[in-house]
Protein backbone atom coordinates (compact mmCIF):
# COMPACT_ATOMS: atom_id res chain seq x y z
CA UNK A 1 0.00 0.00 0.00
CA UNK A 2 1.31 3.48 -0.84
CA UNK A 3 0.72 6.78 0.97
CA UNK A 4 -2.29 6.53 3.28
CA UNK A 5 -4.35 9.63 3.73
CA UNK A 6 -8.00 10.54 3.84
CA UNK A 7 -10.57 11.86 1.41
CA UNK A 8 -12.79 13.18 4.18
CA UNK A 9 -11.16 12.17 7.42
CA UNK A 10 -10.77 8.40 7.63
CA UNK A 11 -12.18 7.22 4.33
CA UNK A 12 -8.99 5.77 2.92
CA UNK A 13 -8.58 3.83 6.14
CA UNK A 14 -12.14 2.59 5.70
CA UNK A 15 -11.62 1.63 2.08
CA UNK A 16 -8.36 -0.15 2.68
CA UNK A 17 -9.31 -2.32 5.64
CA UNK A 18 -7.11 -5.01 4.17
CA UNK A 19 -4.65 -4.96 1.28
CA UNK A 20 -6.21 -8.05 -0.27
CA UNK A 21 -7.90 -8.55 -3.62
CA UNK A 22 -11.65 -8.07 -3.70
CA UNK A 23 -12.51 -8.29 -7.39
CA UNK A 24 -16.00 -9.76 -6.92
CA UNK A 25 -17.01 -7.16 -4.32
CA UNK A 26 -15.54 -4.35 -6.43
CA UNK A 27 -17.27 -5.44 -9.64
CA UNK A 28 -20.14 -2.88 -9.46
CA UNK A 29 -17.64 -0.05 -9.05
CA UNK A 30 -15.21 -0.80 -11.86
CA UNK A 31 -13.80 2.17 -13.74
CA UNK A 32 -12.61 5.70 -13.06
CA UNK A 33 -14.63 8.08 -10.91
CA UNK A 34 -14.40 11.81 -10.28
CA UNK A 35 -15.80 13.41 -7.11
CA UNK A 36 -18.10 16.40 -7.32
CA UNK A 37 -16.44 18.57 -4.66
CA UNK A 38 -13.68 16.73 -2.87
CA UNK A 39 -10.94 16.97 -5.49
CA UNK A 40 -10.64 13.18 -5.67
CA UNK A 41 -10.53 10.45 -8.29
CA UNK A 42 -11.14 6.76 -7.58
CA UNK A 43 -9.83 4.15 -9.97
CA UNK A 44 -11.18 0.63 -9.48
CA UNK A 45 -9.50 -2.06 -11.60
CA UNK A 46 -10.28 -5.69 -10.83
CA UNK A 47 -9.59 -6.17 -7.12
CA UNK A 48 -7.45 -3.06 -6.77
CA UNK A 49 -8.40 0.52 -5.97
CA UNK A 50 -6.32 3.68 -6.22
CA UNK A 51 -7.11 7.17 -4.93
CA UNK A 52 -5.89 10.38 -6.51
CA UNK A 53 -6.15 13.95 -5.22
CA UNK A 54 -6.33 16.81 -7.67
CA UNK A 55 -6.70 20.56 -8.01
CA UNK A 56 -6.42 22.98 -10.91
CA UNK A 57 -2.63 22.60 -10.78
CA UNK A 58 -2.02 18.95 -9.86
CA UNK A 59 -3.15 15.35 -9.65
CA UNK A 60 -1.30 12.46 -8.02
CA UNK A 61 -1.91 9.13 -6.30
CA UNK A 62 -2.20 9.23 -2.52
CA UNK A 63 -3.20 5.64 -1.74
CA UNK A 64 -3.65 2.25 -3.34
CA UNK A 65 -4.52 -1.24 -2.20
CA UNK A 66 -6.94 -4.13 -2.34
CA UNK A 67 -10.65 -3.42 -2.72
CA UNK A 68 -11.90 -5.99 -0.21
CA UNK A 69 -14.44 -4.34 2.11
CA UNK A 70 -15.38 -1.55 -0.30
CA UNK A 71 -18.97 -2.75 -0.38
CA UNK A 72 -19.31 -1.51 3.20
CA UNK A 73 -18.70 2.10 2.19
CA UNK A 74 -19.45 2.26 -1.55
CA UNK A 75 -22.82 1.99 -3.27
CA UNK A 76 -24.51 3.02 -6.51
CA UNK A 77 -27.37 5.50 -6.88
CA UNK A 78 -28.24 5.09 -10.53
CA UNK A 79 -25.04 5.99 -12.35
CA UNK A 80 -23.52 7.84 -9.38
CA UNK A 81 -20.99 6.18 -7.09
CA UNK A 82 -21.62 7.10 -3.45
CA UNK A 83 -19.05 6.81 -0.69
CA UNK A 84 -20.39 7.14 2.86
CA UNK A 85 -18.37 7.69 6.01
CA UNK A 86 -19.98 8.40 9.39
CA UNK A 87 -22.59 10.81 8.09
CA UNK A 88 -20.56 12.35 5.29
CA UNK A 89 -21.34 11.55 1.67
CA UNK A 90 -19.03 11.86 -1.33
CA UNK A 91 -20.54 11.41 -4.79
CA UNK A 92 -18.57 10.44 -7.89
CA UNK A 93 -19.44 10.51 -11.58
CA UNK A 94 -17.80 8.06 -13.93
CA UNK A 95 -15.14 9.36 -16.29
CA UNK A 96 -13.66 7.42 -19.18
CA UNK A 97 -10.04 8.31 -18.53
CA UNK A 98 -7.94 9.76 -15.74
CA UNK A 99 -6.25 13.02 -16.76
CA UNK A 100 -2.72 12.61 -18.01
CA UNK A 101 -1.28 14.53 -15.07
CA UNK A 102 -2.62 11.83 -12.71
CA UNK A 103 -0.46 9.24 -14.48
CA UNK A 104 2.71 11.25 -15.05
CA UNK A 105 5.08 11.73 -12.09
CA UNK A 106 4.32 14.94 -10.25
CA UNK A 107 7.06 17.41 -9.41
CA UNK A 108 7.84 17.38 -5.70
CA UNK A 109 9.94 20.54 -5.60
CA UNK A 110 9.14 23.48 -3.28
CA UNK A 111 7.55 25.59 -6.01
CA UNK A 112 5.11 22.82 -6.95
CA UNK A 113 4.31 22.22 -3.29
CA UNK A 114 3.57 25.92 -2.75
CA UNK A 115 1.32 26.02 -5.81
CA UNK A 116 -0.65 22.92 -4.76
CA UNK A 117 -1.28 24.28 -1.27
CA UNK A 118 -2.40 27.65 -2.65
CA UNK A 119 -4.78 26.00 -5.14
CA UNK A 120 -6.16 23.65 -2.47
CA UNK A 121 -7.16 26.58 -0.27
CA UNK A 122 -8.58 28.54 -3.18
CA UNK A 123 -10.82 25.60 -4.12
CA UNK A 124 -11.78 24.11 -0.74
CA UNK A 125 -11.17 26.49 2.16
CA UNK A 126 -14.22 27.56 4.14
CA UNK A 127 -15.10 30.47 4.31
CA UNK A 128 -13.09 31.08 1.11
CA UNK A 129 -10.00 33.12 0.33
CA UNK A 130 -10.02 36.85 -0.33
CA UNK A 131 -7.95 39.45 -2.13
CA UNK A 132 -5.42 39.55 0.70
CA UNK A 133 -4.78 35.84 0.19
CA UNK A 134 -4.20 36.33 -3.54
CA UNK A 135 -1.80 39.17 -2.81
CA UNK A 136 0.16 37.02 -0.31
CA UNK A 137 0.41 34.17 -2.81
CA UNK A 138 1.94 36.47 -5.40
CA UNK A 139 4.22 38.20 -2.88
CA UNK A 140 5.51 34.96 -1.35
CA UNK A 141 5.94 32.90 -4.50
CA UNK A 142 9.43 34.31 -5.26
CA UNK A 143 10.60 33.50 -1.71
CA UNK A 144 9.82 29.77 -1.91
CA UNK A 145 13.39 28.94 -2.85
CA UNK A 146 14.78 25.42 -3.18
CA UNK A 147 15.02 24.27 0.46
CA UNK A 148 12.51 22.86 2.93
CA UNK A 149 13.31 25.74 5.27
CA UNK A 150 12.46 28.46 2.76
CA UNK A 151 9.34 26.56 1.68
CA UNK A 152 8.17 26.20 5.28
CA UNK A 153 8.70 29.92 5.86
CA UNK A 154 6.68 30.77 2.76
CA UNK A 155 3.82 28.41 3.62
CA UNK A 156 3.51 29.50 7.23
CA UNK A 157 3.63 33.15 6.16
CA UNK A 158 0.83 32.42 3.72
CA UNK A 159 -1.35 30.60 6.26
CA UNK A 160 -0.67 32.53 9.48
CA UNK A 161 -3.01 35.50 8.71
CA UNK A 162 -5.93 33.05 8.50
CA UNK A 163 -5.53 32.83 12.29
CA UNK A 164 -7.46 29.57 12.67
CA UNK A 165 -6.81 26.62 14.95
CA UNK A 166 -8.10 24.22 12.30
CA UNK A 167 -5.58 25.27 9.65
CA UNK A 168 -2.58 23.01 10.17
CA UNK A 169 0.53 22.06 8.26
CA UNK A 170 2.35 18.80 8.90
CA UNK A 171 5.94 19.14 7.76
CA UNK A 172 8.65 16.59 8.43
CA UNK A 173 6.88 15.16 11.44
CA UNK A 174 6.16 18.54 13.03
CA UNK A 175 2.68 20.08 13.09
CA UNK A 176 2.26 23.85 12.78
CA UNK A 177 -1.09 25.56 13.36
CA UNK A 178 -2.21 29.00 12.16
CA UNK A 179 -3.41 29.88 15.69
CA UNK A 180 -2.76 28.70 19.21
CA UNK A 181 -5.45 27.57 21.64
CA UNK A 182 -5.62 28.88 25.19
CA UNK A 183 -4.59 26.01 27.50
CA UNK A 184 -7.45 24.47 29.48
CA UNK A 185 -7.03 23.79 33.19
CA UNK A 186 -8.64 20.41 33.74
CA UNK A 187 -9.59 19.16 37.22
CA UNK A 188 -7.75 16.22 38.80
CA UNK A 189 -9.33 13.26 37.03
CA UNK A 190 -8.41 9.92 35.46
CA UNK A 191 -6.78 9.88 32.04
CA UNK A 192 -8.06 7.28 29.58
CA UNK A 193 -8.06 6.49 25.87
CA UNK A 194 -4.45 7.36 25.07
CA UNK A 195 -4.82 10.57 27.03
CA UNK A 196 -7.78 11.73 24.99
CA UNK A 197 -10.45 11.14 27.64
CA UNK A 198 -10.54 12.58 31.16
CA UNK A 199 -13.09 11.23 33.64
CA UNK A 200 -13.85 11.75 37.30
CA UNK A 201 -16.13 13.52 39.74
CA UNK A 202 -16.41 17.25 40.43
CA UNK A 203 -19.01 17.05 43.18
CA UNK A 204 -21.52 14.81 44.90
CA UNK A 205 -23.23 12.89 42.11
CA UNK A 206 -21.64 15.13 39.44
CA UNK A 207 -19.66 13.17 36.85
CA UNK A 208 -17.06 14.88 34.71
CA UNK A 209 -15.99 13.76 31.23
CA UNK A 210 -13.62 15.76 29.02
CA UNK A 211 -12.70 14.83 25.47
CA UNK A 212 -9.47 16.34 24.18
CA UNK A 213 -10.50 14.98 20.80
CA UNK A 214 -13.27 12.68 19.59
CA UNK A 215 -11.42 9.68 18.26
CA UNK A 216 -8.13 7.79 18.11
CA UNK A 217 -8.60 6.37 21.60
CA UNK A 218 -7.46 2.89 20.50
CA UNK A 219 -5.68 1.06 17.70
CA UNK A 220 -8.76 0.87 15.48
CA UNK A 221 -12.06 2.66 14.98
CA UNK A 222 -14.11 -0.01 16.77
CA UNK A 223 -11.86 0.07 19.82
CA UNK A 224 -11.89 3.85 19.83
CA UNK A 225 -15.69 3.92 19.79
CA UNK A 226 -15.81 1.40 22.63
CA UNK A 227 -13.48 3.58 24.71
CA UNK A 228 -15.67 6.65 24.15
CA UNK A 229 -18.86 4.71 24.91
CA UNK A 230 -17.40 3.13 28.04
CA UNK A 231 -16.32 6.53 29.35
CA UNK A 232 -19.68 8.24 28.91
CA UNK A 233 -21.64 5.17 30.07
CA UNK A 234 -19.58 4.86 33.25
CA UNK A 235 -20.03 8.57 33.93
CA UNK A 236 -23.80 8.49 33.57
CA UNK A 237 -24.40 5.17 35.35
CA UNK A 238 -24.46 6.50 38.90
CA UNK A 239 -24.51 10.26 38.42
CA UNK A 240 -27.37 12.69 38.83
CA UNK A 241 -25.57 15.31 36.71
CA UNK A 242 -22.84 15.19 34.07
CA UNK A 243 -20.38 17.86 33.01
CA UNK A 244 -19.25 17.19 29.43
CA UNK A 245 -16.16 19.31 28.79
CA UNK A 246 -15.47 20.05 25.10
CA UNK A 247 -13.44 23.24 25.59
CA UNK A 248 -10.22 21.61 24.41
CA UNK A 249 -11.64 19.16 21.87
CA UNK A 250 -10.22 19.96 18.46
CA UNK A 251 -10.52 16.90 16.25
CA UNK A 252 -12.13 13.54 15.71
CA UNK A 253 -14.87 11.72 13.85
CA UNK A 254 -18.59 12.33 13.45
CA UNK A 255 -19.51 8.80 14.51
CA UNK A 256 -17.77 9.28 17.86
CA UNK A 257 -19.63 12.54 18.48
CA UNK A 258 -23.00 11.02 17.61
CA UNK A 259 -22.26 7.96 19.78
CA UNK A 260 -21.85 10.28 22.77
CA UNK A 261 -24.95 12.27 21.82
CA UNK A 262 -26.94 9.02 21.67
CA UNK A 263 -26.49 8.68 25.44
CA UNK A 264 -28.24 12.01 26.06
CA UNK A 265 -30.54 12.82 23.14
CA UNK A 266 -33.89 11.07 23.80
CA UNK A 267 -35.25 10.86 20.23
CA UNK A 268 -33.87 10.10 16.78
CA UNK A 269 -32.99 13.47 15.30
CA UNK A 270 -31.36 14.84 12.17
CA UNK A 271 -28.81 17.19 13.69
CA UNK A 272 -27.37 18.91 10.64
CA UNK A 273 -26.92 18.97 6.90
CA UNK A 274 -23.38 18.99 5.50
CA UNK A 275 -22.14 20.65 2.32
CA UNK A 276 -18.58 20.45 1.00
CA UNK A 277 -16.85 23.39 -0.68
CA UNK A 278 -15.21 22.54 -3.99
CA UNK A 279 -13.92 24.46 -6.99
CA UNK A 280 -17.45 24.69 -8.41
CA UNK A 281 -19.17 25.71 -5.19
CA UNK A 282 -20.96 23.76 -2.46
CA UNK A 283 -22.43 20.29 -2.90
CA UNK A 284 -24.45 18.21 -0.39
CA UNK A 285 -22.31 15.95 1.77
CA UNK A 286 -24.99 14.12 3.76
CA UNK A 287 -27.09 14.49 6.89
CA UNK A 288 -25.94 13.82 10.44
CA UNK A 289 -28.41 11.82 12.54
CA UNK A 290 -28.40 10.84 16.20
CA UNK A 291 -30.11 7.59 17.14
CA UNK A 292 -30.68 7.27 20.90
CA UNK A 293 -29.32 4.36 22.88
CA UNK A 294 -31.99 1.60 22.81
CA UNK A 295 -31.52 0.92 26.53
CA UNK A 296 -32.43 4.49 27.45
CA UNK A 297 -30.73 7.85 27.70
CA UNK A 298 -29.40 9.84 30.65
CA UNK A 299 -32.23 11.81 32.27
CA UNK A 300 -30.18 13.90 34.71
CA UNK A 301 -28.83 17.38 34.14
CA UNK A 302 -26.07 17.78 31.56
CA UNK A 303 -23.74 20.74 31.24
CA UNK A 304 -21.73 21.03 28.02
CA UNK A 305 -18.66 23.26 28.37
CA UNK A 306 -17.51 24.98 25.16
CA UNK A 307 -15.13 27.70 24.04
CA UNK A 308 -12.89 28.87 21.17
CA UNK A 309 -10.90 25.64 21.46
CA UNK A 310 -14.03 23.59 20.69
CA UNK A 311 -13.41 22.72 17.05
CA UNK A 312 -14.78 20.38 14.41
CA UNK A 313 -16.98 17.46 15.43
CA UNK A 314 -16.98 18.68 19.05
CA UNK A 315 -18.98 21.67 17.79
CA UNK A 316 -21.32 19.27 16.05
CA UNK A 317 -21.78 17.38 19.32
CA UNK A 318 -22.52 20.62 21.20
CA UNK A 319 -25.02 21.62 18.51
CA UNK A 320 -26.67 18.17 18.73
CA UNK A 321 -27.26 18.64 22.45
CA UNK A 322 -28.30 22.28 22.28
CA UNK A 323 -31.96 22.79 23.14
CA UNK A 324 -32.40 19.31 24.62
CA UNK A 325 -34.35 19.30 27.89
CA UNK A 326 -31.96 19.15 30.83
CA UNK A 327 -28.93 20.27 28.79
CA UNK A 328 -27.21 23.63 29.33
CA UNK A 329 -24.32 24.82 27.19
CA UNK A 330 -21.88 27.00 29.15
CA UNK A 331 -18.80 28.96 28.14
CA UNK A 332 -17.78 30.96 25.07
CA UNK A 333 -18.76 30.60 21.38
CA UNK A 334 -17.02 27.76 19.57
CA UNK A 335 -14.56 28.11 16.69
CA UNK A 336 -17.05 27.91 13.81
CA UNK A 337 -15.65 24.87 12.02
CA UNK A 338 -18.21 22.21 12.84
CA UNK A 339 -16.94 19.24 10.89
CA UNK A 340 -13.85 17.07 10.35
CA UNK A 341 -11.05 18.90 8.59
CA UNK A 342 -10.13 18.06 5.02
CA UNK A 343 -6.58 16.68 4.98
CA UNK A 344 -4.60 16.83 1.75
CA UNK A 345 -1.17 15.59 0.72
CA UNK A 346 1.34 17.97 -0.80
CA UNK A 347 3.76 16.82 -3.52
CA UNK A 348 6.77 16.70 -1.17
CA UNK A 349 5.03 14.38 1.31
CA UNK A 350 3.87 17.08 3.73
CA UNK A 351 0.16 17.48 4.38
CA UNK A 352 -2.24 20.28 5.21
CA UNK A 353 -5.55 20.35 7.08
CA UNK A 354 -8.25 22.91 6.36
CA UNK A 355 -11.98 23.38 7.01
CA UNK A 356 -14.15 22.64 3.99
CA UNK A 357 -17.57 21.63 5.40
CA UNK A 358 -20.50 23.98 5.82
CA UNK A 359 -22.73 22.67 8.62
CA UNK A 360 -26.34 23.86 8.76
CA UNK A 361 -28.84 23.05 11.50
CA UNK A 362 -32.40 22.03 10.56
CA UNK A 363 -33.66 25.53 11.46
CA UNK A 364 -31.27 27.04 8.90
CA UNK A 365 -28.59 28.17 11.36
CA UNK A 366 -25.14 28.07 9.78
CA UNK A 367 -22.50 26.97 12.29
CA UNK A 368 -19.81 29.04 10.55
CA UNK A 369 -20.26 31.46 13.46
CA UNK A 370 -19.91 28.67 15.99
CA UNK A 371 -22.21 27.24 18.63
CA UNK A 372 -23.53 29.94 20.95
CA UNK A 373 -23.70 28.95 24.64
CA UNK A 374 -26.87 29.22 26.69
CA UNK A 375 -24.81 30.80 29.49
CA UNK A 376 -21.82 32.99 28.65
CA UNK A 377 -18.99 32.46 31.13
CA UNK A 378 -15.24 32.96 31.30
CA UNK A 379 -14.86 30.05 33.74
CA UNK A 380 -17.29 27.52 32.31
CA UNK A 381 -16.68 24.76 34.85
CA UNK A 382 -17.07 27.02 37.87
CA UNK A 383 -20.23 28.52 36.40
CA UNK A 384 -21.75 25.10 35.73
CA UNK A 385 -21.04 23.99 39.30
CA UNK A 386 -22.49 27.23 40.63
CA UNK A 387 -25.71 26.66 38.67
CA UNK A 388 -25.92 23.11 40.00
CA UNK A 389 -25.57 24.37 43.57
CA UNK A 390 -28.52 26.74 43.29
Amino acid sequence: MSRRLTIVGAVVGVLFVACNPGAREAEPFQGNWRSDAWGTYLSVDGGAIEIFEYSAVHCFSVASGGARGVGDVLSMEGEVLVLTDAGRTVRFEQTEFLPGECIDPVADDPVATFQVLAATFEEHYLPGVDGAWVDRVEALRPSVGASDESLLDALTSLLAPLDRLDVRLSAGGEVWAAAQATPIEFPEVDVLGRGGILTGSVGDGIAYVAFRRLGEFADDAAGSQRAAADAIDAATAAATSVVLDLRGSDGGAIDHAMLIASRILPTETVIAQLAARGAGGFVPAGDVTVRPLPTGTFDGRTFVLVGPGTIGVAELLAAALGGVDGVTIVGQPTAGSAGPAMVRFLPNGWSVGLPNLRVTLPDGTDLTNGVQPDVLAEDALATALEILSE
